[in-house]
């Protein structure tokens, strides 16, 4: 066997004894660490290579923040790091953008694979010493696959038997978990058996990182491109101007909003359509800063002004915070307000990217693909955060009781329950259950016809009856919670 078949067989035994009808919770940081640790086994050379070890890295701290409160941004940052890491361990030249598409190209393509792979090893077989070696694994396998077979016929036919043997136990094997350890197997097959898409994979090696030298041809043709270019910033630059000068007068220095203007159409409608039109400059840029054309005499006054505009979308998108400041301030913290937030400070993060971009001579695919790059960062930081606990911690100390959308709370996560518990000792929670179902009837419908107590019951009923009680589903949040119950139910038996 193979150093790889080794690695695929300990990935696959880990994955069914960490995960077979587990929650989430420490089971993902030790997967992690394992599949970190046999790469490396795989490959020493991974140790020096920083972009493999800030990618490791990130993919442990996400699965830190699973262990912390297992939300769902956490697994989905965890589960992009795996993609990510297994595309450089094959390949550490490819981009995080490129090893993530190709690591789902493995993942999409892993049965044609396999039955490929397979074909190919049974073709090129030749009777050496480390076949013996293969074939003596193999047989070891078949013969443990049978006997235990057999042992679970001869203890169902036999009562006498299954009475001397029942210090073996057996029960976890299954046709279910059988399943799932075939699954698993599949899984880590396309991770350690990465696949690429040859001509695609030429393809981004060859995609330059900086601007190749200008060519002599077509220079009128660039300086008419550039002329077009000096004019549509310019016109953009007055445009951002008017823009910014009146959101500078109302925002700024009244803090207010314009009358007529309410706050969805000032933050939610609006800030997509700013980020649309960043885009579709940005897209501008690079087409006129291809490779050549930066060199064309003349471009200082391009570049001056593009920097202007750079200058002026932040303080755009400063404005736009604001505004969504005062959103949260009138009506409380949602996701959707935290996404507007997070979209702002990578808006900011790409303009800083495109100005070195443009001040560095760099190319298109450099600034794509570190844009990448920093948004997968971004989301696997992001998972040490508990959201939910965030915005409900946030709405409950911002507004009184009867001005918050606890339906909205309990429709979070599970991790919100051990607060939400203390709400209902506030004593304005009955004020709240006498005025609030009329309002509560026309954003989510006649299934809210009954007060906070009985919603926060339900949830707390639906979780006790998911909960998992393995070892390898452990996490701090279904610990504060448990503990928060606890308290609750020895309280109302006191």
């Amino acid at each position: 066997m193979k150093t790889n078949d080794y690695l695929l067989l300990s990935g696959t035994l880990a994955y069914s004894l960490l995960f077979f009808e587990q929650g989430s919770g420490i089971n993902f940081l030790i997967f992690n660490l394992v599949i970190v640790a046999l790469f490396v086994i795989r490959s020493r050379e991974l140790l020096v290579t920083k972009k493999w070890l800030l990618t490791a890295s990130l993919c442990c701290v996400s699965a830190v923040g699973i262990v912390l409160h297992t939300s769902s941004l956490a697994i989905f940052a965890n589960i992009t790091g795996l993609l990510i890491l297994s595309g450089l361990s094959y390949n550490i030249k490819t981009s995080a953008l490129f090893s993530l598409l190709f690591s789902c190209y493995s993942t999409v393509s892993v049965f044609i694979q396999i039955t490929l792979d397979a074909i190919q090893r049974q073709s090129n077989r030749v009777k050496q010493a480390s076949d013996k070696r293969s074939y003596r694994v193999y047989t070891i396998l078949a013969v443990g696959l049978v006997a235990l077979i057999f042992f679970a016929l001869y203890k169902q036919a036999n009562p006498l038997f299954a009475e001397n043997t029942k210090w073996i136990n057996l029960d976890f094997i299954s046709m279910n978990w059988l399943l799932f350890t075939l699954g698993g197997f599949i899984l880590v097959y396309a991770l350690f058996y990465h696949k690429t898409i040859g001509m695609v994979e030429e393809w981004e090696q060859a995609l330059p990182i900086t601007l190749l030298n200008p060519l002599t041809t077509n220079v009128m043709r660039f300086e008419y491109e550039r002329l077009a270019g000096v004019l549509l910033f310019v016109l953009l630059n007055l445009m951002l101007l008017v823009l910014n000068f009146g959101d500078i007068q109302t925002i700024w220095f009244n803090g207010v909003l314009p009358k007529g203007v309410s706050h969805s159409d000032f933050v939610h409608n609006g800030v997509g359509v700013l980020i649309f039109s960043i885009i579709i400059a940005v897209g501008l840029i690079l087409y006129l800063y291809r490779s050549n054309f930066v060199e064309v005499k003349k471009s200082k006054a391009l570049n001056t002004l593009i920097f202007i505009w750079i200058l002026q979308n932040l303080v755009m998108l400063y404005s736009t915070a604001c505004r969504n400041h005062f959103y949260i301030h009138d009506y409380n913290l949602t996701y959707k307000r935290i996404g507007v937030y997070v979209w702002l400070c990578m808006a900011v993060f790409g303009l800083a990217i495109l100005f070195w971009q443009i001040k560095k001579q760099k190319s298109g695919w450099y600034l794509l693909k570190t844009n990448f790059g920093l948004w997968f960062m971004v989301v696997s930081l992001s998972a040490l955060v508990n959201w939910d606990l965030v915005i409900t911690r946030f709405n409950l100390s911002n507004k009184p009781i009867k001005e918050v959308d606890l339906f909205y709370l309990v429709h979070l996560s599970d991790s919100v329950i051990p607060d939400l518990i203390q709400v209902v000792k506030n004593k304005s929670l009955d004020e709240k259950k006498e005025t609030g179902n009329k309002a509560y009837e026309h954003y989510y419908g006649n299934n809210y016809q009954r007060d906070f107590k009985t919603a926060l019951t339900e949830k707390i009923t639906h979780y006790a009856n998911n909960r998992h009680t393995g070892w390898q589903s452990w996490n701090y949040r279904n610990r504060a919670i448990d503990e928060a119950i606890v308290k609750l139910t020895t309280k109302n038996k006191k």
